[in-house]
């Protein structure tokens, strides 16, 4: 053993050091043996502690901190050895925190799209239902009419949801399909899906396949418990169990390859949740659907809770089918699922189910069988037997015993292990195999309750961003079993590999080979980064946040005691976990790589203001402009109001002593009868009073600000700045901006007096600095407006205008300006300001000539924007599927009048979901919603809801 010596150069964990003390402490669990303990102090870098060792000080740096070690990590000092282990550290560092990053992301993710489903089926039970009832009985009454000079033959025909281009010209490859769908024609379809990119299948041949499998399932199934017996099948037979596909082709065509093509004695379970999040969930049940014609017994389905109607128009099976063929397709695919199997009984020992168990614990499989399963959506159970299929469908396996709540929505439950030991011994069952959800594990299976109830999961790198394994369990004849786990190539690479060979139904692969393939996806997986992840835990954090920001800000701002804007991170954590209702999810990790955090505190005001829901509509939408639209009103009844400075005052400040109260101001919009709802107005006051906050020496007065730092604020980028005839005149429009300059730079001085602005220090935060900015900028105007009016009537005439502003240094005028400037360009100047053409210039006019627009993407605009939008985001798959039901009713497409009818419906639905006076949206504002979308008297809706998009500005 090395000894060492004080002053000795040594190797630390890689690091050159000098020992600077050593002691000789006894051990812990050991009192009669003796530790040498050793400070050492790094050459290259700072230690971790003061000298403190278990409370003791064994020794005082002088400067710096060291490290204490046990002899075991010292070493003698050598470059070579020491470059490989940093650089080795280093490595491994870089991969813990990469792999850290993807765990923390995918469990994340997992909780938000339970969030999410449960948000769905809140919206459905709250929004849709009441929305659908209230539709039909208008249109018994007689409200809702249509006009008939409207109707449209292609009104079921959507705009596509899908961002990837398909084919439709004809294809030499593709299957010909016959009077009979046999065995030859389904493996050729499983050939030209597996070498064929981006191909929509004939509608033609489609609607044969699904209403010959309508028809065949509704022959078959009497049922809800299918019965598998393999005793009766020969020793030969497999049995492939999978689960969820959610659309992932290439998990279908991979597994069909490795275990072979469905045939009487390769019979495969599928367990649900085929539909939606992927792109090919269409060509995957085509693909079954033809099998299965082909020999009944070689594929059996059971319906998963994404068998629905609901639940595709939010996870893409909807978009998906619409993007391919049309809504007729939609309806048959609906059709079908109301027909599938519950549940597979395998020879009385394996009971197979999507979800899981119910509440109701005396249920026999018999009582299972009996349900009468044809039911079109059920997701808000009211009857018995409806409640016991929503079970079987959304249930999921908990560690605690009993019923308990699930994450997954107020009516989901989770299931005990003494729920699933009391089914299995009542029903002679060995084991439950159900589906349903991703492992925690992120392997493709999970065992739980004592092995006696599995989670199987067959879409491996679910979505392309969880990276996780995909698993089938093949069953042999005598029921022994393997579990097969893998990651399939994606189907470019599957398509790569196979297309060479045409006959791929009749080639033998060797089995290493596919393994080789499954690892290198797996290697390829681990080095995507976990970015798609991250962005959909933002966008839904987006959704979330934009709904409730007034009261998230409302929260926070009562826990700013010293009204500085920031709060604690812990502070931000703990409103985060109330909002989301998500337990154990590392909010601090997530928000700094949210670019959140400074010095452990949260600028609140600044965060919540880059969490928006967008109306980013394509080139095709009209008019894209009408945000500005809903917001005019106010400043131009102002404006054109044409009053003097005093009177503008007195409008906002009663009693004229300089300050504006938040009532005053709530009062002041009910009297103008301004076009924002009570919501909004709450948002105005809010973005107010937060801008406030930026002037940390300024105690405000019971929450008034300054009637000139409010009325600067209460501009927006008014279309009107001055006269339309002057807009393309460039001499004016130079010289407004040369002035205002002058006007600012001139009365700055005073302003920054009048905030005492001088006490801030430069390194304030940039927007900060922006927003003061903005309040030196409205009250240098109004300082500057008062100074000119000799009359202090609160008018500017032409010719006070003119000499006010002759009164600056022209020469630097004229040479910022490029051209000389006399006084009739400054009357001109004088008469482009005057919008109302009084021959007067009024405060308002002058503010809104010589205000520099603030470029900033956040504004009061964008945030009353941003609520409308949010409105509208949330509540879209209600909407869309409401106009269609009355598009289908009416039989063509509807117009702006019915689209204005179901969002006055709808606001008032909000309104009393909320048990709040006002409705979130005005009459006005519905009606530019509704007349905005319409194009050839019909309206394009689809494309309108699919422009609402949540976003977070980083």
């Amino acid at each position: 053993m090395d000894t060492y010596n004080v002053k000795d150069t040594v190797m630390v964990y890689g690091h050159k050091a000098t020992i600077q003390a050593i002691e000789h402490l006894s051990d812990e669990n050991n009192k009669n043996e003796i530790n040498k303990i050793y400070a050492v102090k790094y050459l290259n870098k700072n230690g971790y502690t003061d000298g403190t060792y278990r409370g003791k000080k064994i020794f005082t740096p002088k400067d710096g901190l060291i490290v204490i070690c046990s002899h075991k990590s010292i070493k003698p000092y050598n470059p070579e050895e020491s470059a490989c282990i940093l650089i080795q550290k280093i490595y491994r560092g870089y991969h813990a925190r990469k792999e850290f990053h993807t765990n923390v992301c995918c469990k994340v993710w997992r909780k938000f799209e339970d969030l999410h489903e449960n948000i769905v089926l809140n919206n459905h039970e709250e929004i849709y239902v009441p929305l659908m009832k209230k539709i039909n009985e208008d249109l018994q009454n007689g409200i809702i009419q249509f006009n008939s000079k409207y109707f449209s033959s292609n009104s079921r025909q959507f705009s596509s949801g899908s961002t990837i281009s398909y084919q439709v010209s004809w294809d030499s490859n593709i299957p010909i399909l016959k009077d009979k769908i046999n065995r030859k024609f389904a493996m050729e379809l499983f050939n030209f899906l597996l070498t064929t990119k981006n191909y929509v299948l004939p509608i033609s041949m489609v609607y044969k396949i699904l209403n010959a499998t309508k028809k065949m399932l509704s022959e078959n199934i009497k049922s809800s418990v299918l019965n598998l017996d393999l005793d009766k099948k020969s020793k030969e037979t497999k049995l492939v169990v999978l689960g969820d596909v959610h659309g992932q082709l290439n998990d279908v065509l991979w597994l069909f390859n490795r275990f072979g093509l469905p045939s009487s004695t390769n019979i495969y379970i599928f367990n649900g949740d085929i539909a939606d999040r992927g792109q090919n969930a269409a060509e995957i049940f085509l693909l079954l659907f033809a099998f299965k014609l082909s020999n009944y017994d070689s594929v059996i389905i059971n319906r998963g809770n994404h068998e629905c109607s609901y639940m595709n128009e939010v996870y893409g099976f909807h978009n998906e089918v619409l993007s391919k063929y049309d809504e007729s397709v939609f309806d048959i695919f609906q059709e079908i699922f109301e027909l599938l199997s519950l549940s597979v009984n395998i020879q009385n020992q394996i009971f197979v189910v999507h979800g899981g168990l119910s509440r109701y614990q005396d249920l026999s499989v018999k009582d299972i069988d009996n349900l009468d399963r044809k039911k079109h959506e059920i997701l808000h159970p009211e009857k018995y037997e409806d409640t016991i299929i929503f079970d079987l469908l959304w249930s999921d396996p908990q560690k605690d015993k009993g019923i308990g709540g699930n994450a997954r929505g107020n009516n989901c439950i989770a299931f005990g292990p003494d729920v699933t030991e009391s089914f299995l011994k009542k029903n002679k069952f060995d084991i439950i195999i159900r589906s349903h959800q991703v492992p925690k594990t992120l392997k493709g299976i999970e065992s739980h309750h004592e092995g006696k109830c599995i989670t199987l999961f067959s879409a491996s790198n679910y979505c392309n961003k969880i990276k996780n394994l995909g698993a089938a369990i093949i069953f042999n004849q005598d029921l022994t079993f393997e579990v097969h786990e893998y990651m399939s190539p994606s189907l470019d690479v599957i398509r790569e590999t196979f297309e060479e060979n045409q006959k791929l139904r009749e080639k033998v692969l060797n089995s290493s080979n596919l393994l080789e393939l499954e690892k290198n996806e797996q290697r390829n997986a681990k080095s995507i980064p976990p970015d798609a992840a991250l962005n959909d835990i933002l966008n839904f954090l987006s959704t979330l946040i934009c709904n409730e920001k007034n009261n998230l800000w409302n929260n926070l701002y009562e826990k700013d005691k010293g009204n500085t804007g920031e709060v604690h991170i812990n502070i931000w954590r703990e409103e985060l976990e109330k909002l989301t209702k998500a337990k154990n999810v590392p909010w601090i990790y997530l928000c700094k790589k949210f670019k959140m955090i400074e010095n452990n505190h949260v600028n609140y005001n600044n965060i919540l203001s880059r969490f928006k829901i967008n109306y980013d509509p394509s080139k095709k939408c009209l008019k894209s402009e009408w945000k500005n639209e809903c917001f005019e009103h106010l400043y131009e009844a102002l404006l054109k109001a044409d009053l003097s400075l005093r009177e503008t005052l007195m409008i906002f400040d009663k009693n004229l002593d300089g300050k504006v109260s938040f009532s005053e101001f709530e009062q002041v919009l009910k009297d103008l009868n301004i076009n924002l709802s009570a919501e909004q107005v709450r948002i105005l006051m809010r973005m107010i009073n937060s801008n406030s906050l930026c002037n940390k020496n300024r105690v405000q007065e019971n929450d008034k600000i300054d009637v000139a730092e409010f009325i600067g604020k209460m501009r927006v980028c008014y279309r009107l700045a001055i006269n339309k005839e002057y807009i393309n005149n460039e001499k004016v429009q130079k010289l407004i901006e040369t002035i205002g300059k002058h006007i600012l730079a001139d009365s700055s001085e005073i302003a920054n007096f009048h905030y005492r602005f001088y006490e801030e220090q430069d390194e304030s935060e940039n927007a900060d600095r922006r927003k003061r900015s903005s309040v030196i900028k409205s009250v240098a105007l109004f300082q500057k407006f008062k100074n000119f009016d000799k009359f202090g009537d609160g008018y500017l005439d032409y010719a006070d205008f003119v000499k006010a502003i002759k009164s600056f240094d022209m020469k630097k005028i004229n040479k910022e300006a490029g051209f000389e400037v006399n006084d009739e360009i400054l009357l001109e100047l004088a008469k482009s300001i005057d919008i109302t053409k009084s021959s007067k210039i009024n405060f308002l006019e002058f503010l809104q000539a010589f205000y520099v627009v603030n470029k900033s993407k956040y504004s009061y605009v964008d945030e009353i924007w941003c609520h409308i939008c949010t409105v509208i985001y949330e509540n879209k798959v209600a909407l869309k599927r409401c106009i269609k039901y009355l598009e289908d009713n009416f039989h063509g497409k509807i117009t702006s009048v019915q689209l204005r009818h179901i969002l006055l419906e709808l606001n008032k639905l909000l309104q009393e979901q909320k048990h709040s006076k006002s409705k979130p949206l005005t009459e006005e504002q519905i009606d530019l919603l509704s007349y905005i979308v319409e194009t050839d008297d019909s309206i394009n809706y689809d494309e309108f809801f699919n422009s609402f998009k949540p976003v977070y500005y980083i």
